[in-house]
């Protein structure tokens, strides 16, 4: 224990990360224990939690080997346009009732144009918003002038996932994009003084070195919150027959993540539920200190009432 001990105090190195990928058994307590003494040190004891709407389903241009909503593939998802303001008005102020600090944006497809009436509904949300839930957009590619423009109407955030190591990348969305387009959204971001959300996807066959190589290059980009999806496959996508990872190893990279990224959000996204079921609280002993709640993109979450109490039963344990 004394050997972990040094790195709630200690920056890791990308070689002592790959170390502790080789913990096991009692070992592997001892790491979450430490991990969750970090994010204590760092964070303090909020939870931050986050809902999203699939604003724009399917049809999408991009070829990403994970994912139900391309159109490269057939999973019999339900598919449509940009969902109408009213609608987005709706869901937004159903986020703010519940509590929810942050509330997402998503829409399928390479990028939102700028001046398209889809960009127009984004702007036409965020003149209306003004809840306490802070808006995200998670809409592909952004320049900098249209993160300036968003921001000045009130964006908060922009999600971009890097899902797995730059060296790795190219394994995962072959063709249609790189990650250095998504690296380069990014920065506009942060340019225009938008705080960022940025993580990846654990499961599809990637190895450790790729994993932490992930998470020193979301450090290096300055992100404010890393969301960890946990793979579950979907049939019709090339992933569609991979094995689940254990949950041992989820709760290893969440608190491996936590040492390497410190005083940053790490959110538990898809997954959470049908993955780590029973384990989910450990979860949050292991360095985690953010959910999203009340379903995913093309995947139903628990209720938003079951997953209130568990935030506050998870409270409870960190208080105490």
């Amino acid at each position: 224990m004394k050997e972990l001990e040094k790195y709630i105090e200690k920056e890791i190195t990308f070689e002592e990360a790959l170390e502790l990928a080789e913990l096991k058994g009692s070992s592997l307590m001892e790491l979450f224990s430490v991990a969750n003494r970090v994010r204590e040190k760092e964070c303090g004891n909020n939870i931050e939690v986050c809902t999203i709407t699939n604003a724009k389903s399917g049809k999408c241009s991009e070829n990403c080997k994970f994912c139900a909503q391309s159109a490269y593939y057939n999973t019999n998802i339900e598919s449509y346009e940009m969902k109408d303001i009213d609608v987005l008005e709706s869901e937004y102020r159903e986020s703010c009732s519940i509590g929810s600090d942050m509330f997402g944006i998503v829409t399928s497809g390479g990028k939102i144009e700028r001046g398209s009436s889809e960009y127009d509904t984004l702007k036409e949300f965020l003149k209306k918003a003004g809840g306490k839930s802070q808006p995200c957009f998670s809409i592909g590619k952004l320049g900098y002038e249209e993160a300036v423009e968003l921001k000045s109407l009130g964006l908060t955030r922009y999600h971009n996932n890097i899902q797995t190591s730059v060296e790795s990348y190219a394994d995962i969305v072959a063709t249609t994009h790189t990650v250095q387009e998504r690296i380069e959204s990014i920065k506009n971001a942060k340019k225009a003084g938008l705080k960022v959300c940025c993580g990846g996807i654990i499961g599809m066959g990637e190895s450790w070195k790729d994993r932490i190589s992930m998470a020193f290059t979301i450090k290096e980009l300055d992100i404010e919150c890393l969301p960890l999806n946990i793979l579950n496959p979907i049939k019709g996508t090339p992933y569609g027959e991979r094995e689940i990872l254990g949950v041992d190893e989820i709760l290893k990279t969440i608190a491996i993540y936590r040492i390497i990224l410190r005083d940053k959000v790490i959110k538990v996204t898809a997954g959470r539920e049908s993955i780590l079921k029973d384990f989910m609280g450990m979860a949050f002993m292991a360095g985690a200190n953010s959910m999203m709640v009340g379903g995913y993109l093309t995947v139903r979450g628990r209720s938003v009432e079951e997953d209130m109490k568990f935030i506050e039963n998870i409270k409870r344990m960190w208080d105490n």
